[in-house]
């Protein structure tokens, strides 16, 4: 009879062990899962993270193409208005010898001064278009700038 008992003991012992194990197996499963579906999560934050940094890419590529096209309307600018300058002092010499040639010069003034005032308005302008690319610039910097701490948060 204690030989029976023993045997009963085990049997229990080892059914309760087989419950066990079969809980052990169960919380591994869902862990793997949590776990698995956790890194698809991430790796799904980080194929968006550099989906939108390759947006911002491409944005900052486009307005370095614009930049490069102001910065050569201001070159050709810059250009004019040496040339001007140089034709004002030509002018201003050519006065002194010219003074029968007033008329003349008096229609070459009328000119210089309609493109300066022409120069003025697309100097104006540029700078509006300026002011306009200074807050894109600022408001992508806000946005690079969410996306970093983002980042900084989803790594943490």
């Amino acid at each position: 009879m204690y030989l029976e008992q023993r045997i009963e003991q085990l049997e229990n012992v080892t059914v309760e062990h087989g419950k066990q194990i079969e809980m052990i197996a169960t919380g591994l499963a869902t862990l793997t899962t949590t776990v698995n579906n956790g890194f698809n999560e991430m790796r799904n934050e980080f194929r968006l993270v550099h989906e939108k940094f390759a947006a911002q890419d491409r944005r900052f590529e486009r307005l370095e193409g614009r930049m490069d096209r102001l910065e050569g309307r201001m070159d050709r600018l810059e250009a004019d208005v040496a040339v001007l300058k140089t034709d004002v002092a030509i002018l201003k010499t050519d006065v002194a010898v010219l003074k029968t040639d007033v008329a003349v010069l008096k229609t070459d003034v009328a000119v210089l001064k309609t493109d300066v005032a022409v120069l003025k308005t697309d100097v104006a302008e540029i700078k509006g278009r300026l002011d306009v690319m200074s807050g894109q610039f600022g408001k992508m910097t806000e946005g690079i700038e969410t996306l970093v701490e983002l980042i900084k948060t989803k790594m943490n």
